[in-house]
């Protein structure tokens, strides 16, 4: 009886959550208007897909190796490298006279009013991501590995190499594949294909630059959920926050129980 009772509760529950989940996925789409009105042209196009290949050609090499070891300078480097990519991106584009604020619904007001957005979406997808992540390890197997950058986490030591993964994970990172990936692509793909062609393309391509094949799935499903936000509050701040967000709880349950990423 007590085995029913607890099975009842777990479909209401889930139910529920499906419910939510539901009616949060349509009241994203139902707001086309709140998306940034900026047009798109053939030399921003070529750039994105220039940077993207780059981001794709650096994951390549790593899929199917064991993943590599990660140094204090290697997360250095790579903090350097996210900050060049950023100017360069952005630099570009104000050449090409884009309007950053309005290409990519920057103003305070609308970041203000997608916080609410944020806390919910956020609460939504942690439970499928950490089961797609579940499926992932699972489906590779008993040797697979966490991505290099957990590996380093979870046997660092001293404040220099937490600061280098937060810098990274939590500013960097977001900063930098928000940009190009929901602010550009995204943008660009949704511009010439529509919104459910620029979600799957945008997705597939910002989980394979991770370059770590178990993590793909909950991969995919953060960044249809980051699309979702962007399409929900017209601005970009909104999923470079959650970004950053998840990534904390990420970082926060690595150094609170490591052993779960074993």
């Amino acid at each position: 009886m007590e085995y029913l009772l607890h099975s009842a509760w777990l479909a209401l529950a889930l139910m529920a959550y499906l419910y939510i989940m539901r009616r949060s996925v349509s009241s994203a789409l139902s707001h086309p208007e709140r998306f940034p009105s900026s047009v798109w042209r053939w030399p921003e196009a070529i750039y994105t897909i220039s940077v993207v290949m780059f981001f794709l050609l650096m994951a390549a090499s790593s899929f199917g190796k064991t993943p590599a070891r990660v140094s204090l300078g290697a997360l250095k480097s790579s903090l350097i490298l996210y900050c060049a990519i950023i100017l360069f991106v952005v630099g570009f584009l104000v050449y090409r006279n884009v309007d950053l604020m309005e290409a990519f619904g920057l103003q305070g007001g609308k970041w203000a009013r997608g916080l609410p957005a944020i806390f919910i979406g956020l609460s939504l997808v942690l439970p499928p991501i950490y089961g797609a992540q579940w499926l992932g390890y699972s489906l590779a197997g008993p040797d697979a590995e966490p991505q290099p950058i957990v590996t380093f986490l979870m046997h660092a030591q001293g404040w220099q190499s937490y600061l280098a993964v937060i810098g990274i994970a939590v500013f960097a990172a977001p900063l930098t594949e928000e940009l190009i990936f929901r602010g550009c692509l995204y943008g660009i793909a949704r511009q010439l294909g529509g919104r459910y062609v620029a979600m799957g393309v945008s997705a597939l391509v910002f989980a394979l630059i991770h370059g770590h094949v178990p993590s793909i799935p909950g991969l995919v499903i953060l960044a249809v959920a980051l699309a979702l936000l962007y399409e929900q509050t017209g601005s970009l701040w909104a999923p470079i926050s959650m970004h950053a967000a998840f990534n904390a709880i990420s970082i926060f349950g690595t150094i609170m129980w490591p052993d779960a990423m074993k």
